[in-house]
């Protein structure tokens, strides 16, 4: 069986397409990874077939001409705008379409876009026009959480396979860590979005009580405006040793940043796309053995409250987000109990290899 993962994704080993879906697949099939935007690699016996920088305007020719050479029998496509070559080659091949997007793509246009109004909202509007488009002739979806299963289940057949952290990669010898005692973390894109301003005056509020607390930022900012307003606020209110900024490490490094610190933090602003989406960060915190403390959004509510593994705060409010930080440091009996039990969910139940059998189970029954 020849398997085809059709991605743009800047980070060419993403952790859900590279770590999780093509390793996975691999057990069964010879998987290929279309990326216009990466060089072409063989790894682990994954084959990344990449143009560097193909431009946006050539990407749809180029990848049909991939796609003829490998001969899929199923391709995958995780964004929309990827949709349009695939269903043209389906149209004089033979192969089955399973549509994997992640994301609430609409909302992350109408959300995420720096354009003015009415802007945004028109992009929202198009990209789930154009989605809609092509959604007759998908064969399968697949859905990483529940919003997108209870809205493209009702598109087509549909299997809901969470995005939880790979078992392999995440099982870490906790007694071997040494954590600051009042530190927290926060990594993936830094941007206004996802709480970066609001957690750095979260830590002026934390720092006036607490002056060893450190918060670590892992990632890449968005927009460079972004990160120069982040470095001006860090000096601006005297955070210099307590707001590290760190590079983006690659996905096999994260745990063992991650776990360094004492708390997660889960600061997204109170917009569709995080009141729709789950976050895997909140996860991969578990999985370090670290609590949560978190905007109360839906998706981050039901699953921290139902292990008891953080707490939720009043979205938008970096006030509100300081006092949840700093109850986590002053209550240490709550602090032991959050942490206990998201580590022991991830090792019982939220883990990547135990959604693999019903993952496996897909592609062989649609070829059928």
């Amino acid at each position: 069986m020849k398997i085809c993962l059709l991605t743009s994704n800047p980070n060419p080993y993403d952790d859900r397409i590279y770590y999780k879906l093509a390793r996975t697949l691999k057990k069964i099939a010879f998987v290929t990874i279309i990326n216009p935007r990466f060089t072409s690699v063989n790894k682990d016996g994954i084959v990344i077939v990449g143009q560097d920088s193909v431009p946006s305007v050539s990407r749809s020719p180029w990848i049909m001409e991939q796609l003829k050479i490998i001969n899929p029998e199923i391709i995958q496509v995780t964004e929309p705008l990827l949709l349009a070559p695939a269903i043209k080659y389906k149209s004089n091949h033979t192969v089955k379409i399973i549509y994997d997007p992640a994301e609430d793509w609409s909302a992350m246009y109408r959300e995420f876009s720096r354009k003015p109004p009415p802007i945004p909202k028109l992009l929202g509007f198009g990209i789930r026009q154009y989605e809609n488009w092509f959604l007759p002739q998908i064969d399968y979806y697949i859905a990483s959480d529940d919003w997108l299963y209870n809205y493209y289940s009702a598109k087509g057949p549909c299997t809901l396979i969470y995005n939880y952290p790979n078992l392999d990669i995440f099982s870490i010898d906790l007694d071997s860590v040494s954590r600051s005692p009042f530190s927290c973390v926060h990594h993936g894109q830094l941007r206004k979005e996802r709480g970066l301003f609001l957690m750095i005056h979260a830590m002026k509020l934390v720092t006036a009580k607490y002056p060893d607390a450190t918060l670590d930022l892992i990632g890449d900012f968005s927009y460079s405006t972004e990160k120069e307003k982040c470095q001006r606020m860090i000096t601006e209110f005297g955070l210099q040793e307590n707001v590290l900024l760190s590079e983006p490490i690659p996905h096999v490094e994260i745990p063992g940043k991650i776990i360094q610190s004492s708390l997660g933090l889960l600061p997204f602003y109170n917009i569709d796309k995080f009141r729709n989406n789950i976050v895997i960060k909140m996860f991969e915190y578990s999985a370090c053995n670290l609590p949560i403390v978190s905007f109360d959004l839906p998706p981050s509510r039901k699953y921290i409250k139902s292990i008891n593994c953080g707490i939720c705060v009043e979205p938008d409010s970096y006030a509100a987000l300081a006092e949840g930080i700093m109850n986590m440091f002053e209550n240490r009996e709550a602090y032991s109990t959050y942490k206990s039990n998201g580590y022991n969910a991830f090792v019982e139940k939220y883990y990547w290899e135990a959604q693999e059998k019903q993952l496996l189970s897909i592609y062989p029954n649609l070829l059928k």
